[in-house]
């Protein structure tokens, strides 16, 4: 995939928005492949994630999501999958977006 980041300056203020190269297909996994299901499903929620820390404004990130929604519908996820992913990342705050999370479901976990 292409992607590279937009960076604007609208009053003073820096504005990161994601951008997409013409030539890029959004060939995301599709979703009838062999791959387990949690692989699967966990495509849409990180890559929310993703445009959660791209975009600097809620309203670019709710478009961008809208568009991203369409790209993974188009390669068969089921909505209820592209929904709880986006509804997920859209409930996270963006300054916590950027920081590295430390996993709890494993915590005391002998590797």
């Amino acid at each position: 995939h292409s992607l590279t980041s937009l960076i604007s300056i609208a009053v003073n203020i820096l504005l990161t928005d994601i951008h997409y190269q013409p030539t890029n297909s959004h060939g995301y996994l599709d979703y009838s492949s062999s791959h387990p299901a949690s692989c699967k499903d966990s495509i849409p929620y990180s890559q929310f994630l993703r445009l959660c820390r791209i975009c600097s404004q809620d309203v670019m990130f709710h478009t961008r999501s809208s568009q991203l929604s369409s790209f993974f519908i188009d390669r068969g996820f089921p909505s209820p999958t592209i929904d709880e992913a986006r509804s997920r990342v859209s409930s996270i705050p963006r300054n916590t977006a950027h920081s590295s999370h430390s996993p709890t479901r494993n915590k005391g976990r002998v590797p």
